[in-house]
This record gives C-alpha cells, sequence and structure tokens, in this order.
C-alpha cells in the first residue's frame, strides 16, 4: 500500500495485473505462548494516514485501532479505548524503521507490556520478487513479536505480487492486509470480482480467512497532483465492496480504510473530505454504520494526553496497489 503510485501504475500497464492492503496462531516457533495482550473477540477499525488531531473525530465513527509509530507520546494521546498498529516496516524493497534484529527487539521490548498495543505493521506490500532474503527478514521480525510480545500480532499488507513465497510457514505473520481498490477512473461501477480475486490468491498461498484483514478503498484521485487512475467510490458503491468483503471474509480481526486524510500524489479526495458535503459521496456514514456494527473491545478508557502536532502519522500511507 505504500509502493510508489507510478511505479505500481506502470507495472500494471505492462502486466495487465489484477487488484491489490485471529486470530490464528502464529505458524513460527511451535512453543507455546502465553497471551499477554486482552484477547480481542471483535473487529477493530482502522484508518491510515491520519493526522492526530482527527483521532476523535474517526473515534466517533467507530475507529478504534490506530496506525502510529512506536512512541510513548503516541500511545498516550489515543482517543480513550484505542488500539495501536505501531509501523515499524518497510516499503516493498525498502529499509526497515529499525534495520537489526536487536534494535527492533529492543523496539518490541519497550511495547511488549502495553496494552494498548494490538500489533506490529511490519511491511508494507513486499515484493518477493524483487526483494531477495524479504521472507526471511519479516520470519524474523515476527518471531521476535512472538517472543518478547505475546499475543500482540505480526501483520504485513500485501498485494497482488506473488504471495507464495511469504505464505505463513516462510513469514510467521499473524495477519495480512489485502488492498484491491476496485473503483476506477473512467469506469461505470466497480469492479467486486477484484475483490474476489485477491482473497483467491491469498488463500491459494495458505493463508487463512481469519488471517486476511479487508482494505477499503475510501479514496480518489480527482485532485490529486499524481496519477488518475482511481475515483472515489459513491456511498451504495461502498456498501457493495463492504458487502463483498463480508461474503469473503465474515469476522476480521480488524480492517483498514484507505485512505482517512490526503496524500497529494496519491489520494485525494479522502474519507476525511467524504462527509457529503462539497460534491463528495458521505462516506463517512456508511463507514460509521458498519464500523459500529462490528467493532470490538478496546482496553481499560484513559485520559489521552493532548495529542501531538496534527500531522499525518509517519507509519502506513498505502498508495492505491496494482489494478
Amino acid at each position: 500500500m505504500k509502493t510508489q503510485l507510478l511505479a505500481v501504475a506502470a507495472a500494471a500497464a505492462a502486466g495487465g495485473a489484477v487488484t491489490g492492503y485471529l486470530v490464528a496462531p502464529s505458524p513460527g516457533d511451535a512453543a507455546a505462548r502465553p497471551a499477554a495482550a486482552p484477547l480481542v473477540t471483535g473487529t477493530l477499525h482502522a484508518a491510515l494516514n491520519m493526522p492526530a488531531g482527527d483521532r476523535a473525530k474517526a473515534a466517533a465513527l467507530g475507529y478504534d485501532l490506530f496506525d502510529v509509530d512506536p512512541d510513548a507520546g503516541d500511545l498516550a494521546a489515543l482517543p480513550k479505548g484505542g488500539r495501536a498498529l505501531l509501523w515499524v516496516g518497510n516499503t516493498t524493497c525498502g529499509d526497515f524503521q529499525q534495520n537489526s534484529a536487536s534494535a527492533f527487539a529492543d523496539t518490541v521490548k519497550r511495547f511488549a507490556g502495553d496494552d494498548r498495543v494490538y500489533g506490529w505493521y511490519l511491511s508494507d506490500e513486499p515484493n518477493p520478487d524483487q526483494c531477495p532474503g524479504i521472507a526471511g527478514k519479516l520470519r524474523q521480525r515476527a518471531d521476535i513479536v512472538h517472543r518478547y510480545a505475546p499475543g500482540q500480532k505480526a501483520f504485513a499488507s500485501l498485494t497482488d505480487w506473488p504471495m507464495g513465497p511469504l505464505k505463513p510457514s516462510e513469514t510467521h505473520l499473524d495477519l495480512i492486509g489485502l488492498d484491491p481498490y476496485p473503483c476506477r477512473s473512467g469506469h461505470d461501477g466497480c469492479d467486486l470480482n477484484a475483490i474476489d480475486t485477491m482473497v483467491g490468491q491469498a488463500t491459494r498461498a495458505g493463508f487463512s480467512t481469519k488471517m486476511i484483514v479487508p482494505v477499503f478503498q475510501t479514496f480518489g484521485q480527482s485532485c490529486s497532483d499524481g496519477e488518475k487512475n482511481w475515483r472515489l467510490p459513491a456511498a451504495g458503491e461502498m456498501k457493495a465492496i463492504l458487502a463483498r468483503w463480508d461474503r469473503l471474509v465474515p469476522r476480521p480481526a480488524f480492517d483498514i480504510s484507505y485512505s482517512w486524510g490526503r496524500q497529494d500524489a496519491w489520494a485525494c479526495p479522502a474519507l476525511a473530505d467524504a462527509d457529503g458535503s462539497g460534491g463528495n459521496p458521505d462516506l463517512q456514514a456508511v463507514m460509521k454504520k458498519h464500523n459500529l456494527r462490528r467493532t470490538g473491545p478496546g482496553v481499560p478508557e484513559r485520559d489521552p494526553a493532548p495529542a501531538p502536532s496534527p500531522t499525518a502519522t509517519t507509519g502506513s500511507c498505502p498508495e492505491p496497489a496494482k489494478q
């Protein structure tokens, strides 16, 4: 989801690719591990690329999982009951935020006992064809999470690059995001079969449906500075996208809306704009209804600290995947 859009669009055009970003136990090391984090029995909801100052508004719409850096201040500023998905990843073939295993282990140890931490966002659209050894790097980091923070989840978001080399036995991931974006510019309707295609690709690679995290298209590109390949879904189209995901992955651990905030080159308008004003559909109302009927339990409520500067997090900012 974070892949540079120009490269993605070029690859899609060249290859004609079809789209693409729990609670199954990790198939990693076989030792039994006690769960330290609270058990989540419902579906959590994340919206990526969110400024800290928008979290309270998003929480009122039922968003309760927030993509933040591994920073004590960010955790303290979460809305009451909010959980954190800590961004520590790489993008495609890029460097990890903590590039050495020892540095990553130290980071995990710092937050291992914090019940606000739901999991660790290890990678965004890793490409095993172009990134030799990426499966091993993911496995190493997933095993560190399982060793030092039992109960917290090891997560990566995949797209329609080959998934077989990233299968659970190779990466030890707990959860994977899938990011088919079905609503393209210049097309009537949205290609919901793109969702089926990517879910099928993941299951053939060995990922169970319990491991799949749906990524919903809540962005367009009509006002972006870059490509114009995708358009904002209409409210009825958004409902159809949610219904298709409900049929294929009926009880995910969490789901993701991309994108909450604008990205000049990749996502404009976005969900923050889609409130029914300015000619935009009211996708916020659609997502609120979806979120509030399927919300999982949070953590014991705390009064949040003052929010950090209202800029977008440096965590996952997924760009549209290949169509």
